[in-house]
């Protein structure tokens, strides 16, 4: 007597507008999600954690009454908010860049950031990478219109506070250059000291010239010009990595750049 072969059940039908589980691993572009950030600048506040959990509250809270889903929370214990070098602050930005996050909540602006040049590149990567912004104190929030507002509001009042100190600084090192006097403090890049005197450096001065260019024609922002000057291989006078703040610095200092 002849054994019958099994049939192979038939292959499942793909439902249009279903998508099969994805692997697990990094989120897909379908599962951004919301996260928060907290920050307190003692070591004696990040051992207590009081002002850790009384933000990590309020943003929990925040997220509930606009019905967000909060993902996790970037946290910097003891770190200062001057820039952008801390740890859970270059990991959230990472995660922006890769386009895993498309809503940040803190607690208050200057938890996250009191650095208004570092303030105005952040928002211009949030813009581009289409992530609102949400400060629970502040009541800022990028994604609606009124947020917006006031983000630009914010903008043109440190922009005036910049362009003003910019202007004074060049034009007290014009008189200093134009009599050839050595400025107090650290040297300047661009420029060295010579028998008490101020005298440019050429290679440095290449340098300057190509930032310059990059941010006042190319009008690229402060972290992509110092990205560019790290990726070729250029280096700052104490042989390390160019950072946003040293750009913003230059720009400030030479020509009276904006920002």
């Amino acid at each position: 007597m002849k054994r019958r072969k099994k049939k192979k059940p038939p292959e499942p039908r793909a439902i249009p507008g279903n998508r099969p589980p994805k692997a697990k691993g990094r989120p897909s572009l379908l599962q951004r999600q919301t996260v928060g950030y907290i920050r307190v600048s003692s070591r004696e506040q990040a051992e207590t954690k009081l002002s850790l959990i009384h933000q990590e509250e309020k943003i929990k809270a925040w997220a509930v009454a606009q019905d967000l889903e909060l993902r996790t929370i970037f946290n910097d214990a003891a770190e200062s908010a001057k820039d952008l070098k801390r740890p859970a602050v270059r990991e959230l930005l990472a995660e922006v860049e890769k386009g895993l996050i498309d809503h940040v909540i803190i607690y208050k602006l200057d938890r996250f950031i009191r650095n208004v040049g570092d303030l105005s590149d952040l928002l211009r990567l949030f813009e581009r990478k289409n992530v609102a912004l949400s400060a629970v104190v502040e009541s800022l929030d990028t994604s609606t219109a009124s947020g917006k507002m006031v983000v630009q509001m914010i903008g043109v009042i440190a922009e005036w506070e910049r362009d003003t100190i910019a202007e004074r600084t060049k034009a007290a090192l014009d008189v200093k250059r134009r009599r050839g006097e050595k400025l107090g403090g650290k040297l300047p890049y661009g420029y060295r000291a010579r028998k008490g005197k101020l005298v440019v450096h050429p290679k440095e001065q290449r340098v300057l010239k190509a930032i310059l260019k990059a941010h006042q024609k190319a009008k690229k922002g402060y972290t992509e010009i110092a990205e560019s000057l790290n990726d070729k291989g250029e280096r700052p006078r104490n042989g390390k990595r160019w950072y946003a703040s040293t750009i913003r610095a230059i720009c400030q200092r030479e020509g009276g750049a904006k920002p």
